[in-house]
């Protein structure tokens, strides 16, 4: 149904610019993580940079041959080492087909591949579709925290077999 592509050039402008259509096809989502609801490629420049010497993985989302969505997580996060989910956002053109809920699954499979027992990631606290998305989907929060953009959020946990 879906594949997951790993995104070899994330800094690149024409992948800027993919990102930035994903991302701004879902301006209430932007607002609640970035407070403004469209971001311009060079503003995800920045960002990714950031991300990136921090070890994060991007990955398209890619159904029927077109990328549908976004995908961003962190093998082993720093500070407590589980591997975090940091972005999932599917273009609004293609929502509510389930991809969000195949693509989760298949990167579950894959860190679960790896020989890691467990995912976690971060809910802005307004997100109530986020909410209800990843508790949907075997997700528990955990605790509450601030994100890196000053966002108060909860984080969730999945905990794998």
């Amino acid at each position: 149904m879906i594949q997951l592509e790993a995104v070899t050039e994330p800094l690149s402008l024409e992948s800027l610019d993919i990102q930035a259509s994903i991302l701004n096809s879902q301006p209430e989502f932007n607002l609640m993580v970035e407070h403004k609801p469209y971001l311009e490629p060079l503003e995800l420049q920045a960002e990714n940079r950031k991300n990136l010497v921090m070890g994060e993985k991007m990955l398209y989302i890619k159904f029927r041959d077109h990328t549908a969505g976004l995908l961003t997580y962190l093998p082993d996060y720093g500070p407590d080492h589980y591997p975090w989910i940091g972005l999932l956002v599917i273009h609004r053109q293609y929502s509510r087909q389930g991809l969000g809920k195949a693509a989760v699954h298949e990167l579950e499979r894959i860190l679960q591949q790896q020989g890691l027992q467990a995912v976690r990631l971060a809910v802005q606290l307004e997100n109530k579709a986020g909410e209800a998305f990843w508790t949907l989907n075997g997700y528990g929060r955990i605790r509450s925290a601030t994100d890196n953009h000053d966002n108060q959020v909860d984080v969730y946990e999945k905990q794998f077999g």
